[in-house]
């Protein structure tokens, strides 16, 4: 299938500095020489730095108030809820107006949500209720935003310079695991989690404030644009588009197998990490930000491994990585340097692998999907993908209560491998031509 994707056009020169542009970079200039493309990738560096300090403080807030596995696991639910029930109609909002704007609210709602919840905990009014409402407008956010900004990417830059693009976003959200999570464990351990969720909100204030100096603008819509608007009934095309192409479809499924696998793991992980293993909040974060390094590596080598081994089997070889990872979560029981030194193995192993499959499937998406469609065919792809996540999380809750928390692990771990061995047997017929799509993007 030939790609229908428009190589974009130079702007009219680096001198005209006195109105926005409308059109995107010269081609053949590198990332670092594209302003607003930088000013993208700081804001979202400095968002993802922010939400993995709530992704660690917020099921730690929840076990503070005395909530059980299942709680935890409602909680993390309600915070990917909106992939199922927001993220189709944010596709369609963001192929009918201006992205960049979409992408400065989407923060500011983030914002706001997360900022209740130091207002209610010095009202000692904090509950897992209000946590659930929290999470769900926060999720409704990110929802919007991860759509959007992957939409708005092929606007600033050129065709050939996505998988370069692509791989410098997941190296930023690679260095957030890094440092999120032992700086949000610190920050717990001395103030808090109901503080180290304060600084995500100031993360996404700055994050706003990044992209609101962004200059590029899309072309406004002609009068043949509006005959062509978007409808409601256009959220199903996105989903035929997914169907029919073949590569789209495979990479659709395993990505949602995979993520229920994942959130399930992650989720018993936190409770088992704290119940079992006897580490504390400043114990997990060390353990994730260590392991997140090998994600880091991962974005570095995503474009050499892809030359090397060809698309799609460098999709085989990464999620590999990322599916039997979970296995090296080897029981000890009590507090042993040992279950420090196998979390930090299993997530290294898991990051790199991810990280590296991540770059190409996004790249490959943006490169194939038409512009006009883009937002709409993300958010369905979103959709698909994300939406097993509240359910993997309600799962290994409600199985680490009922099954044992260790057991519940082994159990979506084998469910993992499963998936991808599936994946591995499917990937491998795909066509060659995918190869090429990718080596150009």
């Amino acid at each position: 299938m030939t790609s229908t994707h428009v190589e974009p056009r130079g702007t009219s020169g680096p001198e005209d500095r006195t109105q926005p542009s409308s059109e995107p970079p010269t081609p053949g200039r590198s990332l670092w020489h594209n302003r607003d493309f930088l000013k993208l990738w700081s804001g979202e560096t400095v968002a993802a730095f922010g939400a993995q300090v709530t992704q660690l403080a917020l099921p730690l807030l929840v076990l503070g108030l005395g909530a059980s596995a299942t709680q935890v696991g409602v909680v993390s639910a309600m915070q990917y809820l909106p992939a199922l029930c927001v993220t189709p109609f944010a596709g369609l909002l963001i192929d009918m107006f201006d992205r960049r704007l979409i992408l400065l609210v989407a923060n500011l709602v983030r914002a706001t949500a997360l900022a209740m919840v130091p207002v209610l905990h010095l009202v000692e009014a904090l509950s897992v209720p209000a946590l659930c409402v929290i999470a769900f407008l926060v999720g409704s956010g990110t929802a919007v935003f991860d759509v959007a900004y992957l939409a708005y990417l092929p606007a600033l830059v050129p065709r050939r310079h996505l998988v370069d693009a692509n791989s410098k976003l997941q190296g930023s959200y690679s260095v957030a695991q890094i440092g999120g999570p032992g700086v949000g464990g610190l920050l717990i351990r001395a103030l808090g989690a109901w503080f180290a969720i304060l600084a995500n909100v100031v993360a996404y204030l700055a994050a706003f404030v990044t992209m609101f100096l962004i200059r590029h603008r899309e072309p406004p819509r002609t009068p043949a644009d509006e005959t062509a608007r978007p409808r409601l009934a256009d959220i199903l095309t996105s989903f035929g588009l997914l169907w029919r192409h073949r590569i789209l479809r495979v990479l659709t499924f395993q990505a949602g197998w995979f993520n229920l696998c994942e959130q399930a793991i992650l989720t018993l992980f936190l409770v088992y990490s704290v119940k079992e293993l006897g580490m504390d909040a400043g114990g997990v974060g060390f353990v994730l930000a260590l392991g997140s390094v090998a994600s880091l590596a991962g974005a570095v080598v995503a474009k050499r491994a892809g030359n090397r081994f060809g698309f799609p089997r460098v999709l085989i070889l990464a999620m590999g990585f990322a599916s039997v990872a979970p296995m090296l979560l080897l029981p000890t029981g009590g507090s042993t340097p040992w279950n420090f030194v196998s979390a930090t193995l299993t997530f290294a192993v898991y990051g790199f692998g991810l990280t590296i499959y991540n770059v190409h499937v996004v790249a490959f998406r943006q490169s194939v999907i038409p512009s006009e469609v883009l937002g709409r065919a993300t958010a369905a792809y979103r959709m698909l993908t994300y939406g097993p996540f509240p359910l993997g999380a309600f799962l290994g809750g409600l199985m680490g209560e009922r099954f044992g928390l260790w057991n519940s692990i082994l159990v979506f771990a084998i469910a993992s491998v499963a998936g991808w061995s599936l994946f591995a047997s499917a990937c491998w017929r795909l066509p060659a031509a995918a190869a090429e799509k990718t080596s150009t993007a």
